[in-house]
């Protein structure tokens, strides 16, 4: 009977630990490496994300679609910066927070006042 229980405790242990390494998140950050960051692969993966979505919810053209691309992986880096350099959660928030005005800025010139509009819209609510 003590083995049995011995056998399930540790087989319930191992579940755990399985479940909780997977749980993990595992976005990769950014590496500095002397002056010179190396980004992660996944940089080019979510760039085409956000101009595809961009591209489906305000009906952009393949012009517009390619600029927000490009303009969003220009910005990635910075974004990567601010949330692997040291401070408090509270000032990375706050970076974080002008650096998204400030590219909204930018977006803002490549589309038209409806579609900026939109494209408000649908990043206040997550789909951006």
């Amino acid at each position: 009977m003590k083995k049995d229980f011995f056998l399930l405790l540790l087989l319930a242990v191992g579940f755990a630990t399985n479940l909780r390494a997977q749980s993990k998140d595992t976005g990769v950050l950014p590496v500095k490496s002397g002056n010179e960051w190396q980004m992660p692969r996944d940089v080019l993966a979510r760039a085409r994300g956000f101009a595809d979505n961009c591209q489906k919810l305000l009906h952009l053209d393949t012009v517009t679609t390619k600029k927000l691309f490009e303009l969003y992986l220009g910005n990635t880096k910075a974004v990567d910066e601010i949330r692997v350099g040291s401070g408090s959660e509270k000032d990375k928030k706050a970076k974080l927070a002008a650096n998204q005005q400030d590219f909204d800025q930018r977006v803002r010139p490549l589309l038209t006042a409806s579609q900026f509009d939109q494209y408000l819209r649908e990043r206040r609510v997550g789909r951006l």
